[in-house]
């Protein structure tokens, strides 16, 4: 049997290896999109979702799932900074649109924390950052900076450490800025390393204002070895417009609020959650 699509009915095994290749290609599946293409009732549709997220392939959303991506190896510094410019300066300028004179703001390490410095110019601003290349991009003279000191990471260029774990700890921001390898409904925000991790996790527990998330929507549904923090902690996520609007409605359910952050001219785009 073929539907009105060319999809052939298939065996529940064969359907959900072609739901589970689907979710690889395109990162977001619907139900009803699904069922039409197989030519099946929602309800199956959802009973395949349902196993497969049993097994860790997917995460299902409200009326569809995202592709679980897990990170494995660490990317390097220099690889990340080469993907997706233009989207992470755009996040970058927003995210920093966002910081109002007289803030006190945590910033962590990562290319897309390093676009929000660029672009950063609101005066009598104090940046506490674990980022040992913040000094070199950051434009503006009217801001304070502080590095947190500690080891130095070469992969990815970060404080970490002792040292860094003792300085954030003496600091409460009023908000915080926070770059992540993949964030997830389920599985949170995380990152490739552990000491990494703990140093994001305490900027966010010291900051008593917005933490904003600032990462493009490719790594939404990435899974990385370390969990830094439940999506419920963030208060603002910035990103692009590739952000399916299915999964903004899932972040406003946690009470979090999506700005998109258009690429050239014109004015960014909000959804209040």
């Amino acid at each position: 049997m073929t539907n009105n699509d060319g999809a052939t009915n298939q065996g529940p095994q064969q359907r959900q290896a072609t739901i589970y290749s689907l979710a690889r290609q395109k990162g977001v599946i619907r139900v009803a999109e699904l069922s039409e293409l197989l030519g099946v009732t929602e309800m199956t549709i959802r009973r395949d979702l349902e196993l497969l997220e049993k097994k860790g392939l997917i995460e299902r959303t409200h009326g569809g799932a995202i592709y679980n991506d897990k990170i494995g190896l660490e990317p390097q510094f220099a690889q990340k900074s080469a993907l997706r410019q233009a989207e992470k300066r755009a996040i970058g300028q927003l995210a920093a649109s966002l910081i109002e004179e007289g803030d006190t703001i945590f910033v962590n390490s990562g290319s897309t924390t390093i676009e929000f410095l660029k672009q950063l110019n609101t005066p009598r601003v104090k940046v506490i950052t674990n980022n040992p290349l913040a000094p070199i991009h950051i434009n503006s003279e009217t801001l304070s900076v502080t590095l947190t000191g500690g080891e130095m990471r070469r992969e990815s260029f970060t404080l970490v450490g002792e040292l860094a774990i003792k300085a954030v700890k003496s600091v409460y921001a009023n908000k915080a800025i926070i770059g992540i390898d993949g964030f997830s409904i389920k599985y949170g925000i995380t990152n490739s390393t552990q000491a990494e991790s703990w140093i994001n996790r305490l900027m966010i527990m010291n900051t008593h204002g917005a933490v904003i998330l600032v990462a493009d929507s490719s790594k939404l549904g990435r899974v990385a070895n370390f969990k830094t923090a439940p999506m419920s902690a963030v208060s603002i996520l910035v990103t692009d417009s590739g952000m399916d609007t299915a999964n903004v409605a899932e972040f406003e359910r946690l009470g979090i609020k999506v700005m998109i952050a258009p690429q050239g001219i014109g004015a960014p785009s909000e959804v209040s959650l």
